[in-house]
């Protein structure tokens, strides 16, 4: 079935691109969620229209990813968790912490744009994947530092 992206998709494709997917897919999730509209004379007519509006978008939003980008090549991130004595954290990092570290730098990544290549749970350095507009991608270090605590010694009541 022939479709129009009404939206950017990821691994289907950007806004008004013509794209040929299943008919399940495209019934079932894709129109439904308004991703896409079905191929048609009459839309594919709406569409032409509105490709040049998205055209003009699509190159503002590269622009801000390759400044974007050109900030990443520039940024360490640094960040203090707690840690058992044998170097192993409380929990994980999440890409949410990520996000709050560039906050902290200035620079608005949404964690939906951090890909983790596997859980962090132990101090160390790292190096994450930061997907942008266009297919662009950065990779920016991560250290992650440790604040071990020591546990209180247990007093005995007698």
């Amino acid at each position: 079935m022939k479709i129009i992206l009404e939206k950017s998709y990821m691994g289907l494709g950007e806004a008004g691109d013509l794209v040929n997917v299943r008919d399940g897919y495209a019934r079932n999730f894709l129109i439904p969620q308004k991703i896409a509209v079905t191929a048609n004379d009459q839309n594919i007519r709406v569409f032409q229209d509105r490709v040049r509006k998205l055209q003009e978008k699509k190159e503002l939003d590269r622009k801000g990813a390759k400044e974007l980008l050109a900030q990443l090549e520039t940024i360490s991130l640094t960040l203090r968790k707690r840690i058992s004595e044998d170097g192993r954290l409380y929990g994980s990092v999440t890409t949410k912490e990520i996000e709050e570290a560039f906050a902290s730098k200035s620079v608005k990544v949404d964690r939906r744009q951090v890909v983790l290549g596997q859980q962090i749970k132990m101090a160390g350095e790292y190096n994450i994947l930061i997907k942008l507009v266009g297919g662009l991608k950065a990779t920016v270090p991560l250290k992650v530092e440790g604040e071990v605590l020591k546990e209180a010694p247990v007093s005995e009541a007698n």
